[in-house]
């Protein structure tokens, strides 16, 4: 079955002239003055269907705003209309904190006819007609480009400092590979993403020590909290050149690239657990972890991992499949008995190696070895030609290997000729 991914490029443009960030200006505010209004209104009369709001408000917005393309009227609606099913959904399941939603930030919505996109730049309508703009093409644009991917009709833009950020998208349809030869089990953890490949029974553990990168930016945070206490702007300034949530992003897109190139080679399946949302809150509750411990746990993004893993996987054509989590480190991968621990090691310095035997067989391993172990086996390949063969499955080889923020980690899959 075909699957439609989308990627989304923000592409910045030079200083502006003061004329046309003030064209510019105008619409990004009145735009955003419609969109606060119409969430309140269709929010008063139970509205959540972007006709019915366009129906009930599209009239009365042309007339209060007469010289604003009529196009950014019916975007600013649609896009009222989708906040309010958001926020209904998040109140819904109990995790809305407001009565209604609060509208601080947003980008302008343009339809294929407010827009149009050229190598010399972007030509957008405002209400003294359409205005130039250049922008900076970057490297990541030019591949998507020219590698297959169909650029949308849509965009969306905001501006600041006088300077455009202009989004667009890029989209593909891709058909997973159904034809693999092997599986890869994967366990994410807060310092390690573990792979376990069938029928081969090789490992490897890619070594991130998230933990000491959200700890170390805690308490610099920490030390710039009460350096700049006195000033919010100077405060606000510090904080943004710690670039943390950048390095955490490039971190998580590395270990996805590596674990699609990797099943890319192998010709592979990728099996995750199927975690439920917020899980961390159940574990931090069961533990009674609490200040850094718990801001720690809070900021493993294990679930944030997987999804990059799905979306790489999903863009080299790789079919992924979830399993349930249950006691995949507590059962022995080769009799299924229980399993106890020999050596446990904290993991809030970063990642050490934890040792589970076998109560029954008397086998021993990696605790995450041994989960991603019993992830593979829990996809059904009872009609595939190789299967466990109990007490008398070959030695496990392992690898481990460290991704840092500078170097990516090299399998040694992918370097064999």
């Amino acid at each position: 079955m075909s699957e439609e991914i989308t990627k989304t490029v923000s592409l910045v443009s030079p200083r502006l002239t003061a004329k046309k960030a003030e064209a510019l200006s105008y619409v990004y505010k009145t735009y955003g003055e419609i969109l606060k209004e119409a969430v309140y209104i269709m929010q008063y009369k139970g509205i959540t269907s972007w006709m019915k709001g366009i129906k009930e408000l599209y009239r009365y917005f042309r007339e209060k705003y007469p010289d604003l393309p009529s196009h950014y009227v019916v975007e600013a609606i649609r896009d009222a209309a989708t906040r309010l099913k958001s926020f209904q959904k998040l109140k819904e399941k109990g995790l809305a904190y407001t009565e209604k939603p609060e509208i601080k930030q947003w980008s302008v919505s343009c339809d294929d006819e407010l827009w149009k996109l050229s190598f010399l730049g972007v030509e957008i309508s405002t209400h003294i007609g359409r205005i130039r703009i250049p922008l900076l093409f970057h490297k990541q644009f030019y591949i998507l480009y020219n590698s297959g991917w169909t650029l949308r009709s849509s965009c969306r833009w905001k501006i600041k400092d006088r300077k455009l950020r202009l989004y667009v998208f890029f989209r593909k349809t891709i058909t997973p590979n159904t034809n693999y030869t092997k599986v890869i089990g994967i366990d994410v953890n807060e310092n390690n993403v573990t792979l376990f490949t069938l029928p081969d029974h090789k490992a490897i553990t890619i070594v991130t020590n998230h933990s000491k990168i959200v700890l170390g930016y805690a308490y610099r945070r920490k030390a710039i909290q009460e350096k700049h206490a006195h000033s919010l702007r100077l405060l606000h300034v510090a904080l943004r050149k710690l670039r943390e949530k950048n390095v955490k992003k490039a971190l998580r897109e590395k270990i996805a690239s590596l674990i699609a190139k990797i099943a890319k080679k192998e010709n592979a399946i990728l099996v995750l657990e199927n975690l439920p949302k917020k899980f961390q809150d159940k574990v931090l509750k069961k533990s009674g972890l609490k200040s850094f411990d718990a801001h720690r746990l809070k900021q493993s993004a294990i679930r944030g991992i997987q999804n990059h893993i799905v979306e790489k996987a999903l863009e080299y054509g790789i079919k992924v499949e979830f399993v349930n989590p249950k006691n995949t480190s507590k059962t022995c991968p080769k009799c299924g008995s229980s399993l106890n621990s020999v050596a446990y090691n904290a993991q809030r310095k970063g990642w050490q190696p934890r040792i589970i035997k076998c109560s029954r067989c008397g086998f021993s391993h990696d605790r995450d070895v041994i989960a991603a172990w019993n992830i593979a086996k829990k996809l059904d390949v009872s009609s595939m030609p190789w299967g466990s063969k109990g007490a008398h499955d070959p030695y496990v080889g392992w690898q481990v290997t460290t991704m840092n923020r500078k170097v990516e980690a090299q399998h040694p899959l992918l370097t064999v000729g």
